[in-house]
Formats: C-alpha cells, sequence, structure tokens
C-alpha cells in the first residue's frame, strides 16, 4: 500500500524510522512505477513516465545522493543532463556563448531513440558494480530496476529499460515537503 504525501506526513517520523529499519533489514521492496505519458514538444508523439511510490522516491534520492557523490567527479564542464545544481537553462546558456562566440559554425541535435527504454540492466549493473562495493546499494539498484510498470490497471515486468520520472533517472527532481 503507498500512502499520498499527505497521509504519510501525519506520521511522518513513525513512517522514516519503519522505512529506515525496512532498508536496513533488507526487505525494502520498491512497488512498479505507475505508468503516465506526457506530450513530447515538437511531435505528436508522447513520452512514457514512470511515477514512483512516495517512499520509492525517497529511497531513489538516497541513491540519488550516493550515485551523485560516486560519479559526479567523472562528467566534463559541457555535460548538463540530469546533473545537480545545472539546468537546460544553463546549457542553453554555454551553447548560446559557444556560437555567438564564432568559434562554431555547425550545431547537430542527436537524440538516441528509446534510450531509457533499452537498457541492459545486467550491463548496468556489472558497470556501477566496477565503482560501488556495497553490495546492498547494488540490490537496492537492481531492486528498483525489475520493479515493474503499472499501467492500465496491469503490471507490467521490467527485464530492461529504466523508467523516466523518478529521482535516480533524473536528479533533477526534488523532494516534495512531506509535512501537511
Amino acid at each position: 500500500m503507498s500512502l499520498d504525501k499527505k497521509e504519510y506526513g501525519l506520521s511522518l517520523e513513525k513512517n522514516l524510522t519503519a522505512l529506515v529499519d525496512k532498508l536496513h533489514r533488507m526487505s525494502y521492496t520498491p512497488l512498479p512505477v505507475r505508468r503516465v505519458y506526457i506530450s513530447k514538444p515538437g511531435s505528436n508523439k508522447e513520452r512514457p513516465l514512470g511515477i514512483p511510490a512516495l517512499e520509492d522516491k525517497l529511497v531513489q534520492a538516497g541513491l540519488t545522493r550516493i550515485l551523485s557523490a560516486i560519479y559526479e567527479q567523472d562528467f566534463i564542464d559541457d555535460s548538463y543532463g540530469f546533473r545537480p545544481g545545472r539546468s537546460c537553462h544553463d546549457a542553453l546558456r554555454a551553447l548560446s556563448q559557444e556560437v555567438e562566440g564564432g568559434r562554431t559554425h555547425y550545431i547537430v541535435d542527436a537524440d538516441i531513440k528509446g534510450f531509457f527504454d533499452n537498457v541492459d540492466h545486467e550491463w548496468l549493473m556489472k558497470f556501477i558494480g566496477h565503482r560501488i562495493a556495497d553490495k546492498r546499494v547494488l540490490r537496492y539498484v537492481k531492486r528498483f530496476l525489475i520493479s515493474g510498470i503499472m499501467e492500465d490497471g496491469a503490471m507490467i515486468a521490467s527485464d530492461k529499460g529504466t523508467p523516466q520520472g523518478g529521482c535516480v533517472t533524473d536528479s533533477r527532481q526534488h523532494l516534495p515537503a512531506l509535512q501537511p
């Protein structure tokens, strides 16, 4: 059962204590994400988003902090996507400065079609396993990857891909205040 933000906040300390206890006992299991579709700007297509349950967002936020602390140092300064303290406006400002500086003559817009839908779980786990030794962290990442998708009342298993919309795949998302 998933509580909404207001309900969770009514017994916040008790709920957080229970959540931390489940995490320590390795008994926490993420719920399937709720699939919704949003319009894709500039086309008639829709982009699928996975909306995690509130507690899943809390746990994902913790995992995001761990992963960011480990991997943030690897990114180059010109990388803006899904990074803390950076936005699409920052990227556009940097692009504008480059173009207006006269050193750029071509701009190429590239997108990997369906990237998030096709992430190979096994490869991803091997990749992060090179830098993360804590088996508990690895198990929770794997649990989120395989938690599934709830769409139109039907549960869809996830053997590949990672839904866009959660904290782990979108570190720009901020946790809402839990206090009512």
